[in-house]
């Protein structure tokens, strides 16, 4: 096999080995014994399966060995035939590519503290659609097959005033069984073009609704063979039949045979909107054309600042700066300006990108969460911090892929640029597809330390949560010390009554003990503002558009950016917040008056007018040991001097913690994964 076909396959599989894979001893655990394989134990059986195939990898190196008198592990990967790719600075530790064979001999040596896959990630986005639906099932006019009901049933009638109509079973439409239906042998309408003027239609509340779309199965056997110029025309009302709009025109040589049409009519949703089949031009004979299954699919928007209740606060998020970590950012409007200037401060790419717009089409949406004005709706789809600076760090491709190094490249840029730009808080509505120990993830790391360096990271839960149980919770949402945020579903209202978790939304047990999500917030069917239209996310997903200028999306990428949000308006009102007395200010005033578990939605569902209002200055994550990695490098953390155990992290400087102590220009990351974005139209 090609060596590069052999990498590929070799690195799916040890994805899914991974990812199915339970949990996995931690240096913590195994006591780094140099007898022991000191490596993730999943790693050690795929390098085993595949002795000669190439596998990416995290090295992490033994300090407290590094004067035995012993080649460096580099030395011996370099001897070996295999290649050391890039050194981190933030953790000892570095990236390589390695054989199978090579893995398990570097795993025993004495300069090694622990190997572990590179990952792959993904984002966090889905959607869910509501319907009303006849696929009439019986010899009536009156079926409701979808998830909503119809207002009226269909109703038949002429134009031109005609009181002579049909019923449902005689005259131009009749509900008939026939093979030419959808499902061979049962019923549909069925349309014989005889008389000019005659019609059919049904009536349904759409008011408020987005992203509308009519389809249905049509099977024209509309004959031209006789030279006639029969026509049966679809047509659409956004006032109860006062005006009328054609939507397509059926006839004897256009749009014949049997397919599904389907059409946006998001511009006609309203309290009465209204469908119907009217005979343009009549025939002579017997030819008809059939309709069947014919659904109206819309969706309720998130009432999110509402049900955050950000919209009770005169806060806007002015002078806080929030990086965006993600896809890109692009600007097809005016959305991210305040003044005709632009909120979107930097710009800046990591990875193989050449230039720093959203091709993807998940970071721009996650931007306008976050702080977006809704200039081109009119305010109506506008963020949480409408006024918040922004900074574009884009990581993914225009699938939404990327690798955990440039992940960790981006978070070394906000570290370094934190105090220029006044960078209070960085969102990541992504996961890794690989689950371990923060003591062993890079990627853990990495976020600790702009949390301990003053940096509020919110970080979403992931979309693999099922309604059978806990799910598992992959970095960096497994890191106690971060915001991990859940998604729920608040059914377009502020109301919290009717609101629940979103199925998708993961909850559990980390590897290490800590429950999460840490709260929720809306994330179900969030319009936000649309990267472009050749954006992979607008032409894979069409049901998902809102007009020319946003788009919807859900899943717990969108819930992170409401807390992230929330965060801005917190830290506007009190600039003096820790992270963690912000995470602290954020759990302790939650709501539980909603369908609310403990054990899914972790402390509740975001509330910020009442955050704002709290003058708690209490701490979370007391007590709570840092991930080990931090404890590896030249200014390390002496765990044992701080008393770890005792404290609460706030409390001690971390000016010592930086990113000097750790090379992560060296990690490879082809294990990462997107799984916190879903499309469940």
């Amino acid at each position: 096999m090609h060596k590069t076909k052999l990498f590929f396959n070799v690195i799916i599989a040890l994805t899914l080995v991974l990812t199915a894979m339970g949990s996995v001893t931690t240096p913590v655990q195994a006591g780094n014994g140099n007898d022991e394989p000191k490596a993730d134990p999943r790693l050690l059986q795929m390098a085993a399966d595949n002795p000669d195939a190439i596998f990416m990898v995290i090295v992490q190196r033994e300090v407290k060995n590094k004067d035995v008198q012993e080649d460096d592990p580099e030395t011996d990967i370099e001897k070996e035939g295999g290649k050391v790719k890039q050194q981190f600075t933030m953790v000892e530790s570095f990236s390589a590519e390695l054989t199978g064979k090579q893995i398990i001999k570097l795993a025993k040596h004495k300069k090694v503290r622990w190997i572990s896959a590179d990952a792959l990630m993904v984002p966090s986005a889905a959607a869910g659609m509501e319907s009303v639906r006849d696929e009439f099932t019986s010899n009536t006019y009156t079926g409701n097959n979808g998830t909503g009901t119809w207002s009226v049933n269909w109703t038949e009638g002429n134009q031109y005033g005609d009181a002579s109509v049909s019923t449902v079973n005689t005259g131009t439409f009749q509900v008939a069984q026939n093979s030419s239906c959808a499902g061979r042998i049962r019923y549909c309408l069925r349309v014989d073009p005889d008389s000019v003027g005659n019609y059919v239609y049904r009536q349904v509340n759409l008011s408020g609704f987005v992203s509308v779309w009519l389809s249905f199965y049509r099977n024209n056997l509309l004959n031209s063979n006789l030279g006639t110029s029969e026509q049966v025309q679809l047509q659409i009302s956004s006032n109860g039949g006062a005006s009328w709009t054609t939507l397509q025109t059926y006839t004897s040589k256009a749009f014949t045979g049997a397919a599904t049409d389907s059409f946006d009519i998001s511009a006609y949703a309203s309290s009465n909107t209204r469908i119907r089949f009217l005979v343009n031009q009549y025939q002579t004979g017997t030819r008809y054309i059939y309709f069947d299954n014919i659904e109206i699919a819309f969706t309720r928007p998130s009432a999110f600042l509402s049900t955050i209740k950000a919209d009770q606060l005169g806060l806007n998020g002015q002078g806080v700066t929030v990086a965006m970590v993600d896809s890109g950012l692009s600007t097809k409007n005016d959305d991210f300006k305040s003044g005709g200037i632009s909120r979107i401060i930097v710009d800046q790419s990591f990875g193989n990108h050449i230039n720093t717009k959203d091709e993807y089409g998940h970071g721009t949406h996650v931007a306008g969460i976050i702080g977006g004005n809704g200039a081109a709706s009119n305010g109506l789809y506008k963020g949480v911090a409408p006024e918040v600076n922004l900074i574009n760090l884009k990581v993914s491709d225009k699938d939404g892929m990327t690798y955990e190094s440039s992940l960790i490249n981006s978070l070394q840029w906000v570290y370094d640029n934190k105090d220029n730009y006044n960078i209070r808080v960085v969102n990541l509505s992504m996961n890794s597809t690989v689950a371990q120990s923060y003591h062993t993830s890079p990627l853990d790391a990495a976020v600790e330390i702009l949390w301990f360096n003053g940096v509020v990271v919110v970080v979403s839960a992931g979309n693999n949560g099922t309604a059978d149980g806990p799910s598992t919770i992959y970095p960096p949402a497994n890191d106690p010390f971060v915001i991990t945020v859940g998604a729920t579903e608040d059914k377009g209202t502020g109301d919290l009554v009717d609101d629940n978790l979103a199925v998708f939304s993961a909850y559990g047990t980390t590897d290490d003990g800590f429950a999460k999500p840490d709260l929720v917030a809306p994330g179900r069917n969030v319009v936000a503002p649309l990267s472009d239209k050749v954006s992979t996310a607008y032409t894979a997903h069409p049901l998902h558009r809102v007009g020319d200028n946003y788009f919807r999306m859900s899943g717990t990428s969108m819930s992170a950016p409401v807390v992230s949000g929330a965060v801005a308006l917190l830290l506007q009102n009190e600039p003096n917040l820790t992270p963690d007395q912000v995470k602290y200010r954020l759990t302790a005033t939650t709501n539980q008056n909603w369908n609310y578990s403990a054990d899914q939605s972790g402390a509740g569902y975001l509330d910020v007018y009442a955050a704002v209002n709290n003058t708690t200055t209490e701490s979370a994550n007391t007590g709570i040991m840092p991930s080990l990695m931090l404890a590896t490098g030249d200014d390390a953390i002496d765990f044992n001097s701080v008393g770890w155990n005792t404290v609460g992290w706030n409390t001690v400087g971390w000016n010592t913690v930086g990113w000097n102590t750790v090379g992560w220009n060296t990690v490879g990351w082809n294990t990462v994964g997107w799984n916190t974005s879903t499309w469940d139209d």
